[in-house]
């Protein structure tokens, strides 16, 4: 059975970072339930990001198009086996708990510029290691 995902909640952050809250939880027999909830803390890529790595490649273009214009830090938890009555309450804890551990880390205001930069090595990386790669006939 494929779970609906609902989407609970978006927060803001003061260094432009949006982070989105989603439900994805199904029941997995009677009344019990996978809980499953997951956040996309979003990343713009702002212009003034490309000039952080304008020297470093040569692959810039096709950086550039391998990332697009928005970056996405996702992360799920999962708890398995949950009573049905207690849903809703664990889904609130999940996020409450998400966001008192995560949001020091991603509101910090060099965050989005750092995400970038790791992103950028990690295209860069795969485009070179695709270009090394025989091509199959």
């Amino acid at each position: 059975m494929e779970a609906e995902v609902i989407h609970l909640e978006d927060e803001q952050l003061a260094n432009g970072v949006v982070v989105r809250f989603y439900d994805e939880s199904s029941r997995v027999a009677g009344d019990r339930w996978q809980v499953k909830v997951r956040y996309d803390a979003v990343v713009t890529v702002a212009e003034t990001f490309w000039g952080l790595v304008a020297e470093e490649s040569e692959l810039i273009g096709e950086i550039r198009t391998s990332l697009g214009t928005e970056l996405v830090l996702t992360h799920v938890t999962e708890r398995n086996f949950i009573a049905a009555d207690e849903k809703e309450a664990l889904v609130s804890e999940i996020v409450s708990r998400a966001r008192e551990n995560i949001f020091g880390y991603l509101a910090v205001p060099g965050f989005a510029e750092r995400y970038f930069k790791r992103c950028f090595i990690e295209a860069r990386q795969a485009i070179e290691l695709k270009r090394l790669l025989p091509k199959e006939q």
